[in-house]
Formats: structure tokens, C-alpha cells, sequence
């Protein structure tokens, strides 16, 4: 055997006596197999053992596992991000003919989807006020098969009542797929509501780090499960052992990131409330909120994302408060460790009737300490009603001629 050979044909080394507190990153596209017989036979393990690197490593497989098990779930399948998991689980569930309601505070792209590419595959998609609660039932008929829930919104941080709806979408046999993101399976587990299928973006508060792209459906469904797995081959969906690591590293550090950022965020929440700069916190573990019943009821816990609206002589003025920031990062996302800042202008969305904000902020809050994201908020708000943040008036004119325009 010559050299090249041997080398291309080199076994690892003996890993007996090694045990390592990480978990291994295993990467694969090809796996090889014993024998023909088993290589022929390979897709009998496809659901539960390893096909092909695309549909799955080691790596991939013990974050599965373990998101599994924070939802007390016996499936998981992991996706490249939130959105594709969405995606792929209304792809699975949804054909012409069907019919699936959305709420109108959901994730701006889920909408999206489903009003630009599964209406044109002649699915009918009906935008829901998100507060109607059992009122659902009233617009679930025959064909639908999909309610979608987001509880909150990530943008405007309204309240689903998940068992109700829940229990007027299983009457009429459809099927209850919920956006957890916001609070994770650490504060919320939609599955414990009767949710069929619930996606997180792992990218959020499991990464943690604003480093990688991950999202994850769990279900506790095995028809189901084998039903999103078959799709996603079919997609050619997978995820790399390397992202799966980062997740599988930010998931031992996400309680004490979660706390951090909700205590931080609720002391944030409580001081904007009282000042005369804000018209409106939005934020559910508010006591004044209107879903604080039901997060009271159905959290054990609050992220780090909340909104919040100025004050109506302050809504010209959103984007010159955004830029005086200067502990804030200014971009989309959120979960991290880092405290990011979004202006409205960043979402194009319908939010429930008379609740829709004017122009709002929206903030993700990191691991700095609260006092400096305090001082920092407090100096943008006192510039602002001072007018002495720089190019303030220029850029107020400036957005009430875009606004002519539109």
C-alpha cells in the first residue's frame, strides 16, 4: 500500500482512557458503511441513527437531545435558522386548498412566507389579532390546518392565550405551531399548553453569542416528527457539527445569561414607564401590560426583549434617539450578549387593532451592567428633549418629507 494511501486511509487514535467535558465536533458529509447489505438498508435508521451528514452527526444529535429534553419532548430536529425551521413546518403541514391563521404580531418573515409563498402554492393565509383568544374559533373552518402562535410578539409583546387557542384549533383537527423564541423553553414550554409543534431560533438565547444561525422544532409527535424530518430531506436542510457546538457551549451558560438579561431588562422597563420622554413600555411582566394575566400564568421567567413607544411629541424624533445611544448596538436579532437597539422603522408590521404603536424602539438587552445601560438610555432621552443631539432638526425635516413621499 503506498504512502498516499495509507494516509487517506489513517484510523484515529485510540480514544480509550480520553473524556472530555465538551462534546466532540463531528464533521461529515459522506458516512461510510461495513457492507453493501448495509449501505443498501441505510435509510431504516434514518429517523434515529446516521444516513448521510446532511440528516445528522453526533454533534447534531446531542443538541437535538438536549432541546428535547428542556421541552420534555422526545423529538427534536434541528434547522440552519429560526425562519427555515418555520418554514419547513408549514411546508410539511400545509398543501393547496389549506388554510392557516397567523397572528398579525408575528415575526415579520413567517408573515411573509406565508402571504407571498405558500399563498401563491394556493394555501389561503388569514392574519389574526393576536388577543382574540377562544374568539379564534370563529374564523378555524375545514381547511385549516395550521393556527400559528408567537407569544409575545417579538415586536410589539402581545400575550397569546395559547390553551385556548389551542383547544379551538384541535376541535376542528388543525394544528397549533408556536414561535417560543422570546422566552425559551427556560420560561415557557407552549408543548405543556397543547401546542403540537413549537420552533425556537436557537440563534437567540441558546447561542447567545451573535455568532451562529440555528433553529429547532420539537414536537412530542412521533408522526409528526418523521414527517418534518422527511421534508427536510427533501429540502436538503442540515446543520453543521461546528454551529451545533456553539449552541451545545451557550446552552450551559443560558440560565445565568436568561436571568441577567430579564432582571437588567425589568429594572430597564420599570424606570422608562415613569419617564415623561415615554408614552408606552411594552413589555408582558409588566403589571400594567395588558397579557400580564397570562404571562403570569403560563411564564416562569421574562428574556431581555421588550419595546417601548415615545411620547407623541418625541415620534419624529425615533431615529435621532436611536443614533445618541452609544452603549447600544444598532441592528436586528437579539439574545445575545451584547444589548441591541432596533428602531421601528426596521419592521413593516401590523399589530393588533389599536395597539399598534406609533414609532417604537425596540431594545435586546445583554450582560452589561444595568447602570451603564441606564445612563446610557437617560443621556439619549435628555438630548432628545433638549434638541441638542446633533443634526436633530435636519433630520426631523428629513423623515417628515420621506413620510410626504410615502
Amino acid at each position: 500500500m503506498k504512502t498516499e494511501t495509507r494516509l487517506l486511509r489513517a484510523e484515529p487514535a485510540n480514544d480509550k482512557g480520553f473524556s472530555s467535558l465538551a462534546v466532540p465536533v463531528t464533521r461529515a458529509s459522506t458516512i461510510v458503511f461495513p457492507t453493501c447489505d448495509a449501505f443498501e438498508r441505510r435509510y431504516e435508521q434514518f429517523y434515529d441513527g446516521y444516513t448521510y451528514g446532511l440528516y445528522g452527526t453526533p454533534t447534531s444529535r446531542t443538541l437535538e437531545a438536549r432541546i428535547s429534553e428542556l421541552y420534555a419532548a422526545e423529538y427534536c430536529l434541528c434547522l440552519p435558522s429560526g425562519q427555515s425551521a418555520t418554514a419547513l413546518a408549514l411546508s410539511a403541514l400545509l398543501k393547496a386548498g389549506d388554510r392557516v391563521l397567523v397572528p398579525t404580531s408575528a415575526y415579520g418573515s413567517t408573515r411573509t412566507f406565508c402571504t407571498e409563498v405558500l399563498a401563491s402554492f394556493g394555501v389561503e393565509v388569514a392574519l389574526y389579532d393576536p388577543t382574540i383568544a377562544s374568539g379564534i374559533g370563529a374564523l378555524i373552518d375545514d381547511r385549516t390546518r395550521v393556527v400559528v402562535v408567537e407569544s409575545p410578539g417579538s415586536n410589539t409583546m402581545e400575550i397569546q392565550d395559547i390553551p385556548a387557542i389551542v383547544q379551538a384549533a384541535h376541535a376542528s383537527g388543525g394544528r397549533v405551531l408556536a414561535d417560543n423564541t422570546w422566552a425559551s423553553a427556560l420560561h415557557c414550554n407552549p408543548l405543556d399548553l397543547g401546542a403540537d409543534i413549537v420552533m425556537e431560533a436557537l440563534s437567540k438565547h441558546a447561542g447567545g453569542h451573535a455568532d451562529v444561525l440555528i433553529g429547532a422544532l420539537v414536537t412530542r409527535d412521533e408522526v409528526l416528527f418523521r414527517r418534518l424530518k422527511d421534508v427536510s430531506r427533501l429540502m436538503g436542510l442540515g446543520v453543521s457539527a461546528d454551529d451545533a457546538s456553539l449552541v451545545l457551549r451557550g446552552l450551559q451558560t443560558m440560565p445565568l445569561r436568561l436571568e441577567r438579561e430579564g432582571t437588567s431588562a425589568l429594572t430597564l422597563a420599570h424606570w422608562l414607564a415613569a419617564r415623561p420622554e415615554v408614552a408606552r413600555v411594552l413589555h408582558p411582566a409588566l403589571p400594567g401590560d395588558p397579557g400580564h394575566i397570562l404571562w403570569q400564568r403560563d411564564f416562569q421567567g421574562a428574556s431581555g426583549l421588550f419595546s417601548v413607544e415615545l411620547a407623541p411629541q418625541y415620534q419624529d424624533c425615533t431615529s435621532v434617539f436611536v443614533d445618541a445611544l452609544r452603549v447600544f448596538r444598532i441592528g436586528a436579532s437579539w439574545g445575545s450578549t451584547h444589548s441591541i437597539v432596533t428602531p421601528q422603522s426596521a419592521f413593516r408590521l401590523t399589530a393588533a387593532p389599536g395597539s399598534t404603536p406609533g414609532k417604537f424602539i425596540r431594545f435586546s438587552i445583554g450582560l452589561e451592567p444595568v447602570e451603564d445601560l441606564q445612563a446610557d438610555i437617560e443621556a439619549a432621552l435628555m438630548s432628545l428633549s433638549a434638541g441638542t443631539v446633533p443634526g436633530a432638526q435636519e433630520r426631523v425635516v428629513h423623515q417628515r418629507e420621506l413620510q410626504k413621499e410615502e
